[in-house]
């Protein structure tokens, strides 16, 4: 790690953060913090680290910023600064996500500097680009992602009551995501939202919320949704299996 980022003045740190019986592992957030704090106390020139990892409000000032400062002789803000930059790629076109943002997020400190290596950087993919706080701009992530969990649930569930009173749930999912507001992702029945991100993200956020007791009623039900969508998926291809193996 330490020849790549001697030859950088910008660096992006994407690890992975799952999510454990509903918490957040920082572990490989922790290991990198170490290799980069070393770094840093060798180091004879300034260096913006970038963070895309999804981390939970508060994390990047009591985690991240924390450790840096406790660890490493240089100092915040004249040898080095941090930045939040959460990514929003798709598993399946992460490259043309990078270049054709919706938007890009960055959270600093007020005063950081650096950070507008990172604007300029941006400037030429996209023209919305929002300067925040640190834990406006690891919410503004989750907020994201959970929206999109509760979208996909929603849609179950209105796929679950076509079911019931024998209405084509296509046409009805159809006749909605005609809606420019609402749009066709996420509104087909009978997928439940799954992937590297939006179970691990919902159920983190869903447990930080109950921690700091407000009761994440909305996103526990889409929770309940989505079990009963895989507990469906897994019945059909169970049936499905029998009936090919007695055929």
């Amino acid at each position: 790690m330490g020849e790549a980022l001697s030859q950088t003045d910008i660096s992006f740190v994407c690890v992975n953060t799952p999510t454990h019986n509903s918490q957040q592992d920082l572990s490989q957030i922790l290991s990198a913090l170490y290799q980069l704090a070393n770094y840093l106390n060798t180091s004879v020139k300034r260096h913006l680290l970038v963070f895309r990892s999804t981390m939970l409000p508060g994390t990047m000032r009591s985690v991240v910023v924390n450790y840096l400062e406790k660890n490493c002789a240089k100092r915040r803000g004249v040898d080095y600064e941090v930045a939040y930059n959460p990514e929003f790629l798709r598993q399946n076109s992460a490259l043309d996500d990078f270049f054709t943002p919706d938007r890009v997020i960055i959270g600093e400190e007020s005063g950081n500097k650096l950070s507008k290596l990172l604007v300029d950087i941006y400037q030429p993919l996209t023209k919305n680009i929002i300067t925040t706080s640190f834990e406006a701009a690891e919410l503004i992530k989750y907020a994201s992602n959970c929206f999109l969990s509760l979208k996909i649930s929603f849609f179950n569930e209105i796929g679950m009551i076509c079911k019931h009173l024998g209405i084509d749930d296509k046409v009805v999912s159809l006749g909605v995501s005609l809606d420019k507001r609402i749009g066709k992702y996420g509104t087909e029945f009978g997928r439940p939202f799954d992937g590297m991100c939006l179970p691990k993200d919902t159920q983190a956020l869903a447990s930080f919320i109950k921690q700091n007791r407000i009761e994440p009623d909305l996103l526990e039900i889409v929770l309940n949704i989505n079990k009963k969508i895989e507990d469906l998926t897994t019945t059909r291809q169970l049936v499905s299996g029998a009936r090919e193996a007695h055929n």
